[in-house]
């Protein structure tokens, strides 16, 4: 019988930088790949280090919500295209554009 490995990615995010979020989170999982772990699973709300917005700022929960992503954006493909390439499952976690507001979502991509 084959023992599960989960590679829990406990990563300090690039604040809510999407794009570094990204690249850290590929050579992370590129780590564990290399580690021989069947699943790579992320910090919660990985995309953008888990923020929240200021309900005293003006404005800032606009600029919350403009950080969300759908499951079909780049940064969600980009995952899909690396669990594929490295032959592991990737649970990712991100804001996630929804009508009702944004979510705090996991996609576990295999």
């Amino acid at each position: 019988m084959k023992k599960l490995t989960i590679a829990l990615l406990q990563l300090l995010p690039e604040g809510a930088d999407l794009q570094a979020n990204l690249l850290k989170g590929a050579a992370a999982c590129r780590t564990a790949a290399a580690m021989d772990a069947d699943v790579a699973l992320f910090p919660e709300m990985w995309s953008i280090g888990y923020r929240f917005f200021d309900p005293t700022l003006p404005g800032d929960r606009e600029r919350w919500e403009g950080l969300a992503v759908s499951r079909d954006s780049q940064f969600v493909h980009h995952y899909q295209s690396l669990a594929a390439e490295l032959d592991i499952s990737i649970g990712l976690t991100y804001l996630e554009q929804d009508p009702g507001g944004p979510l705090n979502s996991l996609s576990l991509i295999d």
